[in-house]
């Protein structure tokens, strides 16, 4: 059982502080035995310049998210708060805190294995060293790109791809602590509020996971982990600070400016989808042929307005192959299942085979002991359901549900006789389902029952989580399409190699990555699946 000491300035505190408190208190390997609260609470830097306070408090304004992270909540209302304070006055410092001794004793007192800090300023001093595990901290930035702050400010300034949030183990050095857990997010690439409110929801749940970790690794092997996952030194990366009067006008002027242009090229110019193929020259390996698609999808204006594929899944079925796609009505901005026969020149006889009340799309398929299946993503019902075929390929009926949650584009892998259920999921509804990608496995699917990875996500990164067609394997080794989402929706294709897979770990690497042909007007592709002959795949451009 760890024994953890929160740092607090307050017991009320931000929604996202008091989420990730609760999550905490459900830990069955965790246990919070003490709050130490700040006295004398003080900002931790110099008064921010005032035309960056006018853009702060404008941006919030306008760009107020629901839930909103940094609503405050008081920590008394979580079930089963019963935590003993200590009052504690630190010495203040120019931007720093030290306990006194007999803080210090009286924390000691309490044999922390953890201390995690959610209040006080830059801590220094004999803190940093009294628990075994350290003191945690989030610094909400990637940092190896940000130190220092504000906060998600100056990606969205920088027009960065990515916005990050680490856990670390504090040092003395600001913002160069031992990296213990990293996720990576979109950026929003108009509002810092909203990117700040998504950062900092994702955040209120990362230090579970890293007690979860250390559960399940022993405290031996999770310290080796993290020492090989540490990234180089930040020692050429400078510390950020807000912006003064003539920066912040730049910076503010050069984000309207720009995506008041976004915005106005999206009005004439609609997100389009198409399916593409190519041959499959391969004889041994998929991975490092050289692909040259084309399209197959009906020409601008045979479809109604707004509508388009993607998604393509083929399968092979005496001697045809069938390919199964999304088809977005542009009137109902809703998908459905399409279905055409490649006859390797073009794709014919094309219909709908699927429609639901919800939006309906990437339709994983698979044949197993004679039959098909699919499982199409259905996230908007906040279910995914199974559907089985009573007339192949042209009739479907839903014949169970495998999840009663919100998931994003379902993929299947069977491993002996055990299915592995791979879905985007979100921990909380303030964060992005483009993010993380959960891990299930069941032995059954006629009444699954879904055993969560025990690392679960097993990846928090928006340039490789959510799934991009089928799993497959290849001279021995198990491949994972994988969406890069960090640039756009759907931006690019990385196809991960599996390293370890088992109830208790999860390793992969990117061995390559399909890019989109910008320079043509392509600017993204989300799907990667092929039969022994064929490859198919999608792009995205703005027609």
């Amino acid at each position: 059982m760890l024994r953890i000491i929160l740092l607090l300035d307050s017991l009320t505190v931000s929604a996202w502080t008091w989420e990730s408190i609760s999550q905490i208190l459900k830990e069955k390997n965790a246990q919070i035995v003490l709050a130490v609260l700040n006295q004398s609470p003080k900002s931790s830097g110099e008064k921010s310049p005032f035309f960056y306070r006018v853009y702060r408090a404008m941006d919030r304004r306008v760009f107020l998210t629901r839930p909103d992270a940094f609503a405050k909540k008081d920590l008394n209302t979580i079930p089963g708060w019963d935590i003993p304070i200590l009052q504690a006055q630190p010495i203040q410092k120019k931007y720093s805190d030290y306990l006194m001794p007999e803080t210090l004793n009286e924390i000691r007192s309490y044999h922390p294995d953890i201390i995690i800090r959610f209040g006080f300023r830059i801590l220094r001093g004999e803190i940093l060293n009294l628990a075994p595990l350290g003191v945690w901290s989030f610094h909400h930035g990637d940092n190896q790109h940000y130190r220092g702050g504000p906060p998600c400010f100056w990606e969205v300034m920088n027009q960065e791809d990515t916005t990050g949030v680490v856990l670390q183990q504090l040092q003395e050095k600001l913002d160069d602590g031992l990296i213990l857990y990293k996720s990576l997010a979109q950026t929003d690439p108009l509002s810092v509020q909203r990117n700040a409110n998504k950062i900092f929801w994702l955040s209120a749940f990362i230090i579970p996971r890293v007690i979860r970790q250390i559960e399940v690794m022993g405290i031996e092997k999770w310290k080796e982990n993290i020492k090989q996952n540490q990234s180089c030194s930040s020692d050429k990366i400078p510390i950020l600070t807000p912006p003064g009067f003539a920066l912040m006008l730049a910076n503010w002027v050069n984000l309207w400016s720009r995506n008041i242009s976004r915005k106005l090229k999206e009005s004439y110019k609609k997100p389009y989808w198409e399916l593409l193929v190519a041959p499959n020259t391969a004889q041994t390996s998929i991975i490092n042929q050289k692909i040259n698609f084309k399209s197959i999808s009906p020409p601008i204006g045979k479809l109604p307005k707004g509508s388009f594929w993607a998604d393509p899944f083929p399968i092979e079925k005496d001697g045809k192959i069938w390919v199964f796609f999304e088809e977005f009505d542009g009137k109902t901005q809703k998908g459905k299942i399409g279905l055409g026969e490649w006859n390797a020149q073009e794709l014919v006889s094309t219909r709908i085979i699927l429609e639901e009340d919800w939006h309906v799309s990437y339709p994983f398929i698979w044949e197993e002991n004679g039959s098909f299946y699919m499982i199409p993503e259905s996230g908007e019902a906040g279910k995914t359901y199974l559907y089985k075929a009573t007339d192949f390929p042209f009739r479907w009926e839903r014949s169970g549900i495998l999840l009663e949650e919100e998931a994003y584009d379902p993929t299947l892998w069977k491993s002996g006789d055990q299915y592995w259920f791979f879905v985007n999921q979100r921990p909380h509804s303030g964060t992005s389902a483009f993010v993380e990608l959960y891990a299930y496995f069941s032995l059954s699917l006629e009444n699954p029952i879904w055993t969560p990875h025990a690392l679960n996500p097993i990846v928090s990164d928006v340039r490789a989580s959510r799934p991009a067609g089928r799993i497959f394997q290849q001279n021995g080794k198990l491949y994972r399409p994988a969406q890069d989402s960090g640039k756009r929706y759907g931006h690019r294709v990385k196809i991960q190699e599996i390293l370890k897979l088992t109830d208790t770990e999860f390793e992969e690497k990117t061995v390559r990555i399909f890019e989109p042909d910008e320079i043509n007007g392509t600017l993204g592709t989300h799907t990667f699946n092929f039969t022994p002959n064929w490859i198919f795949s999608d792009s995205y451009s703005r027609k």
